[in-house]
C-alpha cells in the first residue's frame, strides 16, 4: 500500500477485497465482508510493537536516572502508540458502518428487521453466517434470494462460488 496522507497510520496488510455491491448477501458473508474490522488486528500489532520497543530501550539504555530513561523509552516508541490509537478510532467507525450495512442487507434480503431480536441472544456459533441462517429460520423462507442467485448462476455470482 503506497503512502496515503489520510491513512498514514495503516499498512492495509489485513484488508481483504470485498465483493461488489450487487453480489448475493450469502456470498458476501462467506467472503468476510461483514467480519470484524482489520484495523483492530493492526492496532494490536502496533501495541505489541510499542511495548517491545519500550522494553528494548529500557534494557539497553545506559541512562542511570529511571524517570529520564522511562521518558526517553516512551519517546522512542511514541509513534507506535499514536498509530494504535488512530487505528482503534478508525476501526470503531468502520465497525459501526459494517454493522449498519449488514442490518440493511439482512432487512432487504428477508423483508423483516429482526436485528433487535437477534441481539437479545447469541445464536449458534455467533458467526455472521449463523445470523443469516437464523434470519432465514425466523422468516420461514424456503430459499432466499441469495441461494436462488447462487443456484441459478446469475451474472452477479460468476466466479464467486
Amino acid at each position: 500500500m503506497a503512502y496515503n496522507k489520510f491513512r498514514w497510520f495503516t499498512s492495509g496488510k489485513y484488508r481483504k477485497k470485498p465483493l461488489k455491491s450487487n453480489a448475493p448477501l450469502l456470498l458476501k458473508i462467506r467472503n468476510g465482508d461483514f467480519e470484524s474490522s482489520p484495523f483492530f488486528k493492526e492496532a494490536d500489532d502496533n501495541r505489541k510493537l510499542y511495548h517491545k520497543m519500550y522494553d528494548d530501550y529500557m534494557n539497553t539504555s545506559p541512562m542511570k536516572n529511571l524517570k529520564d530513561k522511562e521518558h526517553e523509552a516512551h519517546q522512542c516508541a511514541k509513534m507506535k502508540r499514536i498509530k494504535e490509537q488512530k487505528l482503534l478510532e478508525t476501526g470503531v467507525v468502520e465497525e459501526q458502518m459494517r454493522l449498519n450495512k449488514l442490518k440493511i442487507e439482512l432487512e432487504k434480503e428477508f423483508g423483516k428487521c429482526l436485528w433487535d431480536k437477534s441481539l437479545e441472544r447469541q445464536r449458534g456459533k455467533g458467526t455472521t453466517e449463523d445470523l443469516y441462517w437464523w434470519y432465514k429460520k425466523q422468516c420461514k423462507m424456503g430459499q432466499t434470494p441469495s441461494e436462488i442467485a447462487i443456484v441459478l448462476g446469475r451474472n452477479t455470482t460468476k466466479g464467486l462460488k
